[in-house]
């Protein structure tokens, strides 16, 4: 038995005794994809980029509902198998077998709606010379979608994933929740593709842009550029056309299978050893404090913890009107920033519209002025697009600062609830696990170019003027006319965006102080659950105490010595 094997059913056997069912099932889970050199290939992105035709494209079937309207509401997963079968595990525990033709009744939000039928996971079996090198196919729900619990559904599966595909497009590019995905899963992860999805919908100038920016943001936020990012037409390769996308796609994962599977596996498994051990042992020294420590000693280390958390609570507060204060953005900076592009824009306006008229040759008047209106809106197009982008930036600069100041916040009172509690009920309690936040504040994505009503050149008065006056101040006025109608075009976008700034800055801000509140939170109820075993156990009598202080002793030795024989793996080299 391999060290992965071991440690993963020594831990498994271990929560269930502790009746830690989540701990056990993905125990379970953990030891079933080990035994089958199985990794997880989750297909991520925001909400209808294609994911599940993408994962039906690649298994050349319809097997995963798909539709108009966002549709993925739970995890899938689709795995080898002899003859195909399903199965949908439920939140409760419990199992139910499925014909694949009734998946949409579990796991669409049409039929699902919200998740409320708690369902954890679904798994489909099927026979796929694709699937039989190991990978597991998972269709994950779309991040960035009006259904929250969707989003919530694909980010508790993140610690499972072990090569990602992110599946994106060209309208838009890359938004904000698929980045904060990108950065979520790429530590972690042994491989990410980077797919384009409905190349076919898009012209190829749109597409090349769409991948230069998409390159540009991941490269930015990841420190490196992504090798390849692939151009697919999911739909049309499911309709039976050649796709050389989804043909590289499927090329490249099971290269990626045959040279790193048995890695990715292993790999999986340890991590997820390692990551049930933590939660074991926090729960297991807990409960050994509430079963030594005396009745009205237990009561008095109970309200000292009590009042640790009250304080922790008030520094909470403050530290949030703290960060409010800190979080609030200067906009004199960005107004005078604002200020020097509009001017410059209004030059470089003006210009591009006198140098196309200049091109012009023998046109009349007419002419003159329809060609100085087009030639505004084209150049207002290009400077709107620049300041668009420049704002992006910005939201992008801000989330990832505020976010790491937040990041630091929550780790800091999380260190002050591991510290009360090791005070309160003298034992040492394992550090709560630092991580970045992540909350659902992605930076808006700004509408592409939206013509506006400029003022008519074509009045009767300028055509009569035009009639008697020298080309030369025909162009001048053409031009002159057509700048200033686009000056107030110019205005208004930077206005709209300016909007969208300030109230994207408001929702990150109550995003960031709802995820530190929530974290803190969840930190008191596993310290208090944990003690509340233990007093359970103090109500069956002495003897029973002492029988649960060796078993207690037991639980952790086993769990120790299986954690001690798995290999110090550095992850598998990523794909970037």
């Amino acid at each position: 038995m391999q060290a992965e094997e071991q440690a993963l059913t020594v831990l498994g056997r271990i929560a269930g005794e502790r009746t830690q069912d989540g701990v056990a099932a993905d125990a379970r889970e953990a030891l079933r994809a080990l035994a089958g050199r199985r990794f997880n290939v989750a297909v991520m992105g925001q909400f209808k980029r294609g994911k599940s035709t993408l994962i039906n494209a690649l298994l050349g079937r319809e097997l995963l509902p798909s539709d108009v309207a966002p549709i993925t509401t739970a995890v899938t997963v689709v795995e080898h198998g002899t003859r195909e079968a399903a199965v949908v595990h439920f939140a409760d525990g419990h199992d139910e077998p499925i014909e694949p033709g009734r998946l949409r009744l579990f796991v669409s939000e049409e039929e699902n709606p919200g998740n409320r039928k708690g369902v954890r996971v679904a798994r489909i079996e099927m026979p796929s010379p694709l699937l039989a090198t190991g990978m597991r196919l998972v269709d994950t729900p779309g991040v960035g979608s009006v259904f929250a619990s969707n989003a919530e559904a694909t980010r508790e599966f993140v610690p499972r994933i072990d090569v990602a595909v992110v599946v994106l497009g060209s309208d838009p590019p890359i938004t904000g929740d698929e980045l904060e995905l990108v950065r979520t899963v790429a530590p972690g992860a042994g491989g990410i593709f980077y797919v384009l999805n409905k190349a076919d919908a898009v012209s190829e100038p749109v597409r090349a842009k769409a991948e230069a920016f998409t390159r540009r943001v991941l490269r930015d936020a990841l420190g490196a550029e992504p090798d390849r990012i692939i151009h697919t037409s999911a739909l049309a390769a499911l309709r039976g056309g050649a796709d050389a996308g989804v043909a590289e796609l499927t090329r490249s994962l099971t290269e990626l299978a045959a040279g790193a599977g048995a890695e990715l596996a292993s790999a999986s498994a340890a991590r997820a050893a390692r990551h049930l051990a933590m939660h074991l042992f926090g729960a297991i020294e807990l409960e050994r404090a509430a079963l030594l420590a005396p009745t009205d000693e237990l009561e008095r280390r109970l309200a000292a913890f009590a009042d640790a958390m009250r304080d922790i609570d008030d520094l909470a507060l403050a530290a949030h009107a703290r960060a409010r204060a800190a979080l609030s953005y200067d906009r004199s900076a960005w107004e005078e920033e604002e200020e020097r592009f509009l001017a410059a824009a209004r030059r470089r306006l003006l210009g591009d519209v006198e140098a196309d008229l200049r091109r012009l040759d023998g046109a009349g008047r007419a002419a003159i002025r329809k060609a100085a209106h087009e030639s505004a809106r084209a150049a207002g197009e290009r400077l709107i697009a620049a300041w668009r982008e420049r704002a992006a930036e910005e939201m992008r600069r801000l989330r990832e600062s505020w976010t790491g100041r937040a990041s630091e916040r929550a780790n800091a009172l999380l260190e002050r609830v591991a510290a009360a509690a090791a005070t309160a009920f003298a034992i040492p309690v394992a550090r709560f696990e630092p991580e970045a936040l992540a909350l659902d504040a992605p930076p808006p994505v700004f509408g592409f170019f939206a013509d506006v009503i400029f003022l008519d050149p074509r009045t009767a008065v300028v055509a009569a003027v035009d009639l008697v006056s020298p080309r030369a101040a025909v162009m001048r006025r053409a031009a002159a006319r057509a700048a200033a109608a686009a000056d107030g075009w110019l205005r208004r976008n930077l206005n709209d965006i300016d909007q969208a700034l300030v109230a994207w800055l408001d929702k990150l801000a109550t995003g960031l102080d709802a995820a530190v509140q929530a974290r803190l939170d969840a930190a008191r109820r596993e310290v208090l659950d944990a003690v509340a075993a233990g007093q359970r156990r103090r109500a069956d009598g002495e003897a029973a105490v002492r029988a649960r202080i060796d078993e207690l002793d037991r639980q952790r030795a086993d769990a120790e010595a299986a954690l001690a024989l798995l290999p110090q793996r550095e992850p598998t080299p990523a794909l970037r």
